[in-house]
């Protein structure tokens, strides 16, 4: 091969474009030629970082780092004593600028998977109930103030058609919180089981729905019948010896509130890394 630069032939190279031979003469010449080994090293190292970030970047900013047409436009208007003189230093900003949104998106990527919640399956209220794994206990009147139940999710009170009779905060087999709140609805009693975090859907998707005024629920049960929704950050579990009317009637006394969108998870995220970092 003549000692001439390769070019875009450097992106042949990278994506196996060249014949067995081609890729042997254009190895050899890396050998031989800094400047050309220097830009092989650097776009290599860029395209392996874009393609091995966690935080998945937009892969249309790639291309733009990396086409070989713009490349090639480039170096034809390039001299060949400028284009060695700047071979040592314009690529640095490119890479610093990678280097920097992969940082940053990891970092945001991190945020998320801290602040997003556990998933939660259609049968996480079974076998919840038990005076062994129980955390706290509220009292009717203690369950209508704000200060105690302001963490879960639960009905205005003074406006529903459902009483509140008791309440338990318990520990699952995993050990995370179940809040179990016992109501009347005339003279029915409703057992509600709740949990913090999102239901999975793809195994509550095997239950037949149940439209709650807006909210969509699960049939979860015929006997006892028993529903199964999402609010907020919570997953809502409701089921009585009752008719339809009844459960779905107290169930749709729950708030309808949506699930919290992606700046939400991110602050969220964001405030437990710095709590345990601070250790608070």
């Amino acid at each position: 091969m003549k000692q001439e630069h390769l070019g875009e032939r450097v992106h042949d190279l990278l994506d196996n474009r060249l014949t067995p031979l081609q890729a042997a003469d254009a190895m050899a010449h890396l050998d031989v030629c800094a400047d050309c080994r220097t830009r092989w090293a650097e776009l290599r190292a860029a395209r392996e970082a874009l393609q091995s970030s966690p935080a998945g970047i937009d892969m249309s900013f790639a291309q733009q780092l990396l086409d070989r047409d713009r490349m090639s436009q480039i170096a034809q208007r390039e001299s060949k004593r400028d284009a060695r003189a700047a071979a040592g230093h314009a690529h640095r900003p490119m890479m610093a600028l990678v280097v920097m949104l992969i940082v940053l998106s990891s970092g945001v990527v991190g945020a998320y998977a801290a602040g997003a919640p556990e998933r939660v399956e259609p049968a996480f209220a079974d076998g919840a109930d038990s005076d062994d794994n129980t955390v706290s206990y509220m009292t009717s009147t203690s369950m209508r103030s704000d200060d105690v139940l302001s963490a879960w999710a639960h009905p205005e009170w003074d406006s529903a058609d459902v009483k509140p009779v008791e309440a338990r905060v318990v520990h699952d087999a995993y050990g995370d919180d179940v809040l179990l709140l016992w109501l009347v609805a005339g003279s029915e009693t409703i057992v509600v089981a709740e949990q913090r975090g999102s239901l999975d859907y793809a195994a509550a998707d095997a239950y037949p729905r149940v439209d709650l005024g807006g909210v969509t629920a699960f049939l979860v049960s015929e006997q006892p019948r028993r529903l199964l929704w999402e609010t907020g950050d919570f997953v809502v579990s409701a089921a009585c010896e009752c008719t339809a009317a009844t459960l779905e009637a107290a169930a749709a006394s729950f708030p309808a509130t949506s699930t919290p969108g992606f700046l939400d998870r991110v602050g969220d995220g964001a405030m437990r890394i710095a709590q345990v970092l601070t250790g608070e």
